[in-house]
């Protein structure tokens, strides 16, 4: 506050705001980071037959969100390192933008439909791909 009265009165340098700017963004990054990271090490993910459970292990309790396979949009992407490990994720970049930015955020929410540090990654989607096929193939088919 200082800094900004003294450069519009003239007092102080006039590079003076930009590092202001430039440590509020570095501020805002941390946090966003330090958020993911915790996000990250508290939640755990379970599969089942029509849906994906994300569980959220606080300290204060315990948290399930889930995701239907029916509302599943988009096929998923699957980034793997060589020992399977990796991220599924589901849509394209601009899709979960607008999601997460669109979704109610609570004390820990879920970045829109990506699941990270999943072992043996490529089968996982293969599953959720297979599930969600066979509930299409329910939904659609005549008594």
């Amino acid at each position: 506050m200082v800094v900004v009265l003294s450069v519009l009165w003239g007092g102080g340098p006039i590079w003076a705001p930009f590092v202001g700017l430039f440590s509020g963004f570095l501020v805002f990054l941390y946090q966003r980071m330090t958020d993911r990271r915790s996000r990250e090490n508290a939640l755990s993910y379970l599969v089942t037959t029509q849906r994906i459970i994300f569980v959220a292990n606080w300290h204060s309790g315990t948290e399930f969100r889930w995701i239907w396979f029916q509302y599943i949009r988009f096929r998923p992407s699957v980034k793997a390192d060589e020992t399977g490990v990796g991220t599924i994720k589901y849509g394209k970049a601009w899709h979960r933008f607008r999601f997460r930015n669109e979704e109610l955020r609570g004390a820990w929410a879920p970045p829109a439909l990506e699941l990270r540090a999943i072992k043996d990654a490529r089968r996982v989607a293969d599953l959720i791909e297979q599930g969600r096929n066979r509930l299409i193939g329910t939904y659609t088919q005549a008594p």
